[in-house]
This record gives C-alpha cells, sequence and structure tokens, in this order.
C-alpha cells in the first residue's frame, strides 16, 4: 500500500535503499528493506530484512544499519580509497611531518636523554 512507484520517479538518485519500519501487534517492529537487489544493502548490520526488534532498541539499530550503509556505499565507488591504503598514507604524512634525520649516536643520546 506504499506508493514506492510514486516515490521512485520524484527522486533524482539511481540508488534509492529504503527502510521500511512495519509496527506489529505484539508491540515489536519488523524491519524491511527495499532497494536495488544487484547491492549487497539487505546484508548491511545490524539490522537484517526481516528483523523483529524493539521500540527500546530501533533508533539505536536504525541509526547504525544507516551509518554502515553509507559507509559501504562509499566504499564500493571508484574514487574512495580503501582503509588500509589511506591509513598507509597518514601513517607516511606522520613520519614526513616529524622526521629528525640525526646520526645514530645523536639519536641514541637524544632518545636517552631527560627532557
Amino acid at each position: 500500500s506504499f506508493p514506492l512507484s510514486d516515490l521512485l520517479i520524484q527522486t533524482s538518485a539511481s540508488q534509492v535503499q529504503l527502510i521500511f519500519i512495519n509496527p506489529l501487534k505484539t508491540g515489536l517492529y519488523r524491519i524491511c528493506f527495499h532497494g536495488n537487489s544487484s547491492r549487497k544493502f539487505s546484508l548491511v548490520v545490524p539490522l537484517l530484512n526481516g528483523s523483529v526488534v524493539s521500540k527500546r532498541i530501533l533508533g539505536f539499530l536504525v541509526r547504525e544499519t544507516v551509518i554502515n550503509c553509507c559507509h559501504r556505499r562509499r566504499l564500493e565507488s571508484d574514487s574512495a580509497p580503501p582503509p588500509h591504503v589511506r591509513r598507509k598514507h597518514m601513517i607516511n604524512d606522520i613520519i614526513l611531518r616529524y622526521r629528525l634525520r640525526l646520526s645514530e649516536p645523536a639519536f641514541y643520546s637524544a632518545l636517552f636523554q631527560d627532557p
């Protein structure tokens, strides 16, 4: 009964992911995902498609799921470097910023010298 086709016509983005939260008679909530089936959006944790959760934890789990989905989409894009490459670049930047060119005796004397 949700006007999904009308909503998708109005959107300009090609990749639209929807999270449906259906209240159950027991006071719990069922989570359903709808989106591009070629993506692995339905496998984004902590919520899975068809999960049933309580009202108390619902907001936190939906927030974490959306954050994880955004991270996954960013990593799937071609322009974003993987985390290990970003870490390597950051470590190299730190090394270049704080490197001191000392001879070996000067290095050890500076290392064991009281500040």
